[in-house]
């Protein structure tokens, strides 16, 4: 099982994991580029945080 205890990175407040949404075309797929990335996505808590705006641009908990 895969744990990620952390903190949100931009509010501090307690993060879910929620697994990554699959897509049937796999060049629509979200790429991580890197071998740090969580196998799933994080996601915080404090629904105030800007992490929780919405838009592709939002930084990530």
């Amino acid at each position: 099982m895969y744990q990620d205890n952390r903190p949100c990175d931009v509010c501090g407040s307690e993060v879910r994991l929620r697994a990554h949404e699959a897509t049937e075309d796999p060049t629509e797929a979200t790429v991580r580029g890197d071998n740090d990335s969580t196998v799933d996505e994080r996601v915080c808590t404090n629904p105030d945080c800007p992490t929780n705006g919405g838009s592709d641009d939002a930084p990530r908990p």
